[in-house]
């Protein structure tokens, strides 16, 4: 599966098998990026593409020419979709790319840097763009190994994949958990909160009765029975790692491994179901659960998302 990395630089001059062209449907150049990339590549990407397209290409496909004087070997072209709030030109993006890695398993490229698709002339809105990236491209299954988003001008686009690339270990984790909830391994439970700096969110995972009580709220008892991780720690998390490629199984198979009692036999299908809800509101904000952190008051229950003052109920049994 692809490793996803943040580039802020200019496409043409990524030194990788091939960089990915958001082209028009005529395939004959055009302004933009489009036009950059005909520029430095000279006369022999437009050429490739009179020959190899002369019905040009659909919206959602993606096709191949020379790269020319281009650093790179070839150029995958793919026309994005306008942006009309439609759950089919949702879907027209996300084969953008995915498209676009099929293209590059037939050529053997590697290594493959795109541009965000859709965020110029087809006005799709920067958050939207992102996250179809990022989706399109970790779920692709693609051989290439070398994956760079890469971003030139676009200040909030650059800020915006680092930001889901920074969310997508914690988010795997939480799905993790539910993943062992779904295979019957009730006791899985989390504590998340934030670090004493503000920098970091963090969680603890442990068997439901290694949690105590306290007049400030839950803490692990015991916390040699517990994994600890904090966003500092990047993708590594119980001895493994928990990257964007990885499945929330992946991720539960390393707590089965961390921590084998958790599957002791708990059944308490309150727990799950609260739990289910509430990465359901987590996934639906792209927000990140809070049970405690410096000067929070958890009396009005959790918090998805540091300081967004959404609120979510305690989670149900004897231990808060």
């Amino acid at each position: 599966m692809p490793t996803i990395t943040s580039v802020h630089g200019d496409l043409t001059e990524q030194r990788v098998d091939a960089i990915v062209n958001t082209a028009s449907r005529r395939m004959r150049g055009g302004g933009g990026l489009d036009g950059a990339i005909h520029r430095a590549g000279g006369p022999a990407v437009l050429r490739d593409c009179r020959e190899r397209f002369p019905r040009g290409l659909a919206v959602g496909d993606a096709g191949w020419t020379t790269a020319g004087e281009l650093p790179a070997t070839w150029v995958i072209h793919t026309v994005a979709p306008k942006h009309r709030g439609r759950p089919e030109d949702r879907e027209l993006l996300a084969s953008c790319y995915r498209r676009a890695l099929e293209v590059a398993d037939e050529l053997g490229a590697r290594s493959v840097a795109f541009p965000i698709i859709g965020t110029g002339v087809r006005r799709w809105p920067t958050r939207e763009a992102v996250g179809a990236a990022i989706e399109a491209i970790s779920t692709s299954g693609s051989s290439v190994r070398d994956v760079r988003l890469v971003t030139f001008t676009d200040d909030a686009a650059h800020a915006e994949v680092q930001r889901r690339l920074g969310a997508a270990t914690p988010l795997r984790i939480l799905q993790g958990v539910r993943a062992l909830h779904e295979r019957g391994v009730h006791a899985a439970r989390i504590l998340p909160g934030v670090s004493p700096s503000g920098l970091h969110w963090r969680v603890a995972v442990t068997h439901a009765d290694n949690f105590v009580t306290e007049p400030y709220g839950l803490r692990v008892r015991d916390h040699d029975r517990a994994i600890h991780y904090t966003s500092a720690d990047g993708t590594g998390f119980a001895e493994g790692e928990v990257n964007l490629t990885s499945t929330p199984d992946d991720a539960a198979d390393l707590m089965l491994r961390a921590l084998p009692d958790l599957d002791a036999g708990v059944d308490d299908p309150t727990y799950v179901r609260w739990y289910a809800d509430l990465l359901a509101e987590v996934e639906r904000h792209d927000a990140l659960p809070i049970a405690f952190a410096d000067g929070f008051d958890d009396s009005d229950g959790w918090e998805i998302g540091w300081g967004s003052g959404r609120r979510y109920p305690h989670p149900p049994g004897p231990a808060r």
